[in-house]
């Protein structure tokens, strides 16, 4: 069995033990120990504000003062402490399960886990980078899938397994809107999805940038992203859900029609022959997939609470909120809702 099946098959174990799981985090010196990820089982210290620090040696890293280790615990989550990050997700194991699965729940509904046309170069073997990696669910995969490629993940927090992984894979710790580890033209292709509630709208600007450098001339560049604007219409209590969201993301800085800009930021970074798909997705209807994206969707919204509240003081309270997502729910079911799905490739000239 491969390494990806393996640890697929541990997931699906401590899903059973997620509740248990968040309820030991709440205490950040007594914290349980993960099968995704070994950050835990090396603490060095707390400190009195609920921070933890734990430095691996089996990860390179390049963030300042150890930040993809440090942690700090609000309401019972972990989150980073790196305040050049925009991210808003915790960075815990509740979440990272969330994301595994998520991954399983896209590559159903798009039927492929990449969108530019780069099966032939992977079958050959090139060089990836996976940006904003996350608990690196795509690169494993891949990783196994395409085991004469050489599969690189980085993201600023240890949220990745550092021990248990394919023998072509390897991470980094790095804040991609600052800096890429990596010399010029070091990959073939780069894939990117899902940071829209992790990147400003400057750092956009500036992560393109940093991914044109280390792409080689003429290699692709993948982006991926949701069009949370698409569900609007889905009901009244959406878009009650969807304008917060909305409203959150810009009073962070944030861009929340990124997906819809994808093209434009790609030209403007310099890349060409941008190729555009859209994929409308279902959302709790229409079979099994429409009813696992619903869960990955108020499974992610219920993690997003607290910085949602601060946009809606009526969100601060967890039962309120989440009988008004269910509501949501119901709306997007009766309504037939869609997520639409926008993925955009485009390639570095070469010259």
């Amino acid at each position: 069995m491969g390494v990806f099946s393996s640890l697929k098959n541990l997931f699906n174990k401590r899903e059973a033990k997620r509740s248990s799981t968040i309820k030991s985090e709440k205490q950040p010196g007594n914290s349980k120990k993960s099968s995704i990820s070994t950050i835990q089982s090396n603490v060095k210290s707390v400190s009195s504000k609920g921070t933890v620090s734990s430095p691996s040696s089996s990860s390179k890293q390049f963030a300042s003062a150890n930040s993809g280790y440090t942690f700090q615990y609000r309401d019972g989550r972990r989150y980073h402490t790196d305040n050049e990050v925009a991210y808003v997700l915790p960075n815990d194991d509740d979440e990272a399960d969330r994301v595994h699965e998520q991954h399983w729940i896209l590559r159903a509904a798009l039927e492929c886990n990449y969108h530019a046309p780069v099966t032939k170069l992977l079958e050959e073997g090139i060089t990836v980078l996976d940006s904003g990696c996350g608990p690196a669910t795509w690169a494993f995969e891949m990783g196994e899938t395409y085991p004469r490629s050489k599969f690189h993940g980085i993201d600023a927090s240890c949220v990745f397994p550092e021990d248990i992984k394919p023998a072509n894979v390897e991470f980094v710790i790095g804040n991609v809107a600052k800096h890429i580890p990596y010399p010029d033209s070091t990959f073939d292709y780069v894939h990117q999805r899902l940071l829209f509630l992790g990147l400003t709208d400057s750092d956009w600007e500036s992560t393109l940038k940093e991914l044109y450098r280390v792409l080689k001339p003429g290699g692709y560049i993948d982006l991926a992203e949701p069009d949370v604007q698409s569900l609007l219409t889905a009901g009244p209590s959406m878009f009650t859900l969807q304008t917060t969201l909305s409203n959150m993301s810009k009073a962070r800085g944030m861009v929340p029609k990124i997906a819809l800009e994808l093209e434009e930021r790609l030209l403007k970074a310099g890349f060409e022959n941008p190729v555009v798909r859209r994929v409308d997705i279902p959302l709790n209807h229409s079979g099994k997939i429409g009813e696992l994206l619903w869960g990955d969707y108020k499974h992610a919204y219920m993690n997003i609470r607290p910085v949602m509240a601060k946009s809606n003081p009526e969100f601060a309270d967890e039962n309120v909120y989440r009988d008004f997502i269910d509501k949501c729910g119901e709306e997007t079911k009766q309504n037939k809702g869609c997520l639409g799905w926008v993925a955009v490739y485009a390639q570095k000239p070469l010259n």
